[in-house]
């Protein structure tokens, strides 16, 4: 899963994204794509890269990508079951 995630983020990552963390729990398969704020654009880019994650797996598989604010002041933080497939260096990571 970690894999498809990674080649579905090519040319997906901008400036703006700090984080995105995964919740696999098959059939369903939860993101949550931390940026610091979010648009219109972001949501289009987190379910652009939902398309390409879906296509990886066979039936039944469900996924729910959502793009979440958070200042860059406030520290990124896993919530229960998640994983990380991307971190953008910030401050605290030196």
């Amino acid at each position: 899963m970690l894999l498809s995630f990674q080649r579905a983020l090519w040319d997906m990552v901008t400036p703006t994204l700090r984080a995105i963390a995964i919740k696999p729990s098959y059939p369903l398969i939860e993101a949550r794509f931390i940026y610091e704020v979010v648009g219109y654009e972001e949501q289009e880019i987190a379910d652009e890269v939902g398309t390409y994650v879906i296509a990886d797996f066979l039936p039944p598989v469900d996924i729910r990508l959502t793009a979440v604010a958070l200042p860059g002041e406030v520290e990124r933080e896993l919530e229960s079951g998640e994983r990380w497939v991307y971190r953008r260096r910030e401050g605290e990571a030196r």
